[in-house]
C-alpha cells in the first residue's frame, strides 16, 4: 500500500513540529543558562516552511508551539501571558501573502521572502510588545537584542530552505505533479 498524500502530509507535519518544538526547549534551555540574554526562537522559519508545504493544515504547530510555551514559560498575568503565546500564533499573518503570490513563488524572489518572513516576525514582535506593556513595563533594549538576533538567525534559516529545490514548495501541488510524471513513464513503458 503506497504512502497517500495525506499520510505524507501528517508524517512532513509530525517531523515539522518535532523539529519546532525542539528548537524551542533547545532555545529555552539556553536562555536559562549562560545565555540569558539571548532568546532564540528557531521554531518560527520551521513554521514558515510548514505555512509554505500545506497551507492552512499547518496551523497544528504554531498551536503546539503554544502550548510548549506556556508550560515552559510559566510566570507573568493571564493576559500578559495570553497575548505572548498568541504572538506564537501570530506568524500566520503571514499567510495573507499566498492570496496575492503562489506559495511556490515566494523562494524565489529575495524581496517576496523577506517580506513573508518579516511579515511573521513583525506580527510576532508586536504582540511581544503588548504582552510587555500589559505586564507593566516594555525592556527595549533585552526586546530588541533578543529579537534582533531571532530575526536574522530565522531568516538565514529560511534563506537556505529556500535554495533547496523541493523545501518551499506547495507539497499537495508538487505530490500530483510527481505522480502524474510517474504515470506518464509508466505509460511509456
Amino acid at each position: 500500500m503506497g504512502l497517500t498524500i495525506k499520510k505524507f502530509m501528517m508524517f512532513d507535519l509530525l517531523v515539522l513540529t518535532v523539529m519546532a518544538i525542539i528548537a524551542d526547549v533547545l532555545g529555552y534551555f539556553a536562555s536559562r543558562q549562560a545565555f540569558a540574554f539571548l532568546y532564540i526562537a528557531l521554531s518560527i522559519p520551521v513554521m514558515l516552511i510548514a505555512y509554505i508545504r500545506w497551507d492552512i493544515k499547518a496551523l497544528i504547530i504554531p498551536v503546539l508551539i503554544m502550548v510548549l510555551h506556556l508550560i515552559l514559560y510559566r510566570g507573568g498575568t493571564f493576559l500578559a501571558q495570553s497575548i505572548y503565546v498568541l504572538s506564537i500564533l501570530s506568524t500566520a499573518l503571514s499567510m495573507i501573502w499566498f492570496k496575492f503570490i503562489r506559495r511556490d513563488g515566494i523562494k524565489d524572489e529575495f524581496i517576496l521572502l523577506s517580506t513573508y518572513y518579516l511579515t511573521a516576525y513583525i506580527a510576532l514582535f508586536m504582540f511581544h510588545v503588548l504582552a510587555m506593556a500589559v505586564s507593566g513595563e516594555i525592556q527595549w533594549v533585552t526586546l530588541i537584542i533578543r529579537h534582533s538576533v531571532n530575526v536574522i538567525l530565522g531568516w538565514l534559516i529560511l534563506f537556505i530552505a529556500s535554495k533547496q529545490q523541493d523545501l518551499l514548495v506547495d507539497m499537495k501541488a508538487y505530490l500530483k505533479r510527481q505522480i502524474e510524471e510517474r504515470r506518464q513513464e509508466e505509460g511509456r513503458y
